[in-house]
């Protein structure tokens, strides 16, 4: 059988490009983005729970402040609320559309503020299950804005982290 390619002269170059670090750090800053504005959403504008005695209650930030019974989840509702802002600000300023006077390494900052939704919004869980198994409720459930805090906390931690570990490109 006759080989092809032995009598060929011409030789075969490789051309390897790699793409830039800074393109695949701003990639981890979008995603960032997207998942903090859709969790941002779900958690402040639908509610995080709800539980049934003679009526149906609804456990949100505005019923929180409404519903004295209900006062105790206002500070971990709006410090949540409170991350997921900081997350879409942090990511909006490493993508170079806003200019905001941030520490330098926001990237751990924001690392640390969504493992704060990850804790709050789990903690804010097991208060919720525990005091409504204690009372008189028929029946409670946890709703979208429980589950954006703990989606969007393991997720946003996830992709700080590969944004820290992948390298600075200088600029």
């Amino acid at each position: 059988m006759k080989n092809l390619n032995r009598h060929s002269d011409k030789k075969i170059k490789f051309r390897v490009t790699c793409m830039s670090n800074l393109g695949v750090r701003s990639n981890y800053y979008g995603l960032i983005f997207i998942l903090s504005v859709i969790g941002a959403i779900l958690f402040i504008f639908t509610e995080f729970g709800g539980y049934t005695t003679y009526y149906q209650y609804s456990v949100n930030i505005e019923s929180s402040f409404n519903n004295p019974d209900l006062i105790a989840y206002a500070p971990l509702l709006i410090l949540v609320a409170f991350f997921f802002l900081l997350n879409i600000f942090l990511s909006l300023k490493e993508l170079n559309i806003i200019k905001v006077a941030f520490p330098r390494n926001s990237a751990k900052l924001g690392f640390y503020s969504s493992l704060g939704i990850l804790v709050i919004t789990a903690i804010g869980g097991v208060a919720f299950e525990v005091l409504l198994s204690e009372s008189g409720a028929w029946n409670w459930w946890l709703n979208s804005g429980f589950y954006a805090g703990i989606i969007g906390g393991i997720l946003l931690p996830l992709l700080y982290y590969f944004i820290m570990k992948s390298p600075k490109q200088p600029t």
